[in-house]
């Protein structure tokens, strides 16, 4: 009798299946997370690369349509921005075929080379071409020629 008084057996059922249910909780628990963080920051990665291919487009297709709009009094300018125009729509054909298959250095790269374009097309629209027209003097070389086939004739005739 003296055992039955002290005795909490309904005490020990109720704490030890609480423990048993708290510890299977805490351990399905940290397999959900093992599984959840690493899936979920592929899937982040996933829509920051498509973020930036994004943004290499369109800054890609601003930069074009810029250039097809390009005006300028300096012909120079113009044909520049023509020479730029043209290598813009040879890469836009790489870019429809090989534009899913970019890698993000790939894709940093592009951004990066359409950044310079874009600084190369601002300066031409305000300040103009980067060559400059070159005039030759052509009085003295010919004079020179003419010298020497007035020589050589005279050479000719003689013999």
């Amino acid at each position: 009798m003296e055992r039955s008084l002290f005795s909490a057996n309904f005490k020990k059922d109720y704490v030890a299946y609480s423990a048993i249910v708290i510890f299977f909780v805490i351990v399905i628990m940290e397999l959900f997370m093992a599984i959840y963080i690493p899936v979920h920051l592929q899937s982040e990665n996933v829509w920051a690369e498509q973020v930036s291919r994004q943004e290499m487009l369109d800054r890609f297709d601003n930069l074009r349509n810029r250039l097809y709009g390009f005006r300028s009094k300096d012909d120079r300018a113009e044909e520049e921005a023509k020479i730029i125009l043209k290598t813009l729509n040879a890469f836009a054909d790489y870019l429809r075929e090989n534009e899913a298959n970019m890698t993000q250095e790939q894709i940093a790269g592009c951004i990066s080379c359409i950044g310079r374009l874009s600084v190369i097309e601002n300066r031409l629209a305000k300040r103009g071409a980067y060559s400059s027209t070159i005039r030759l003097k052509t009085d003295n070389y010919i004079e020179i020629l003419r010298r020497k086939l007035v020589k050589n004739k005279s050479e000719e005739s003689g013999k």
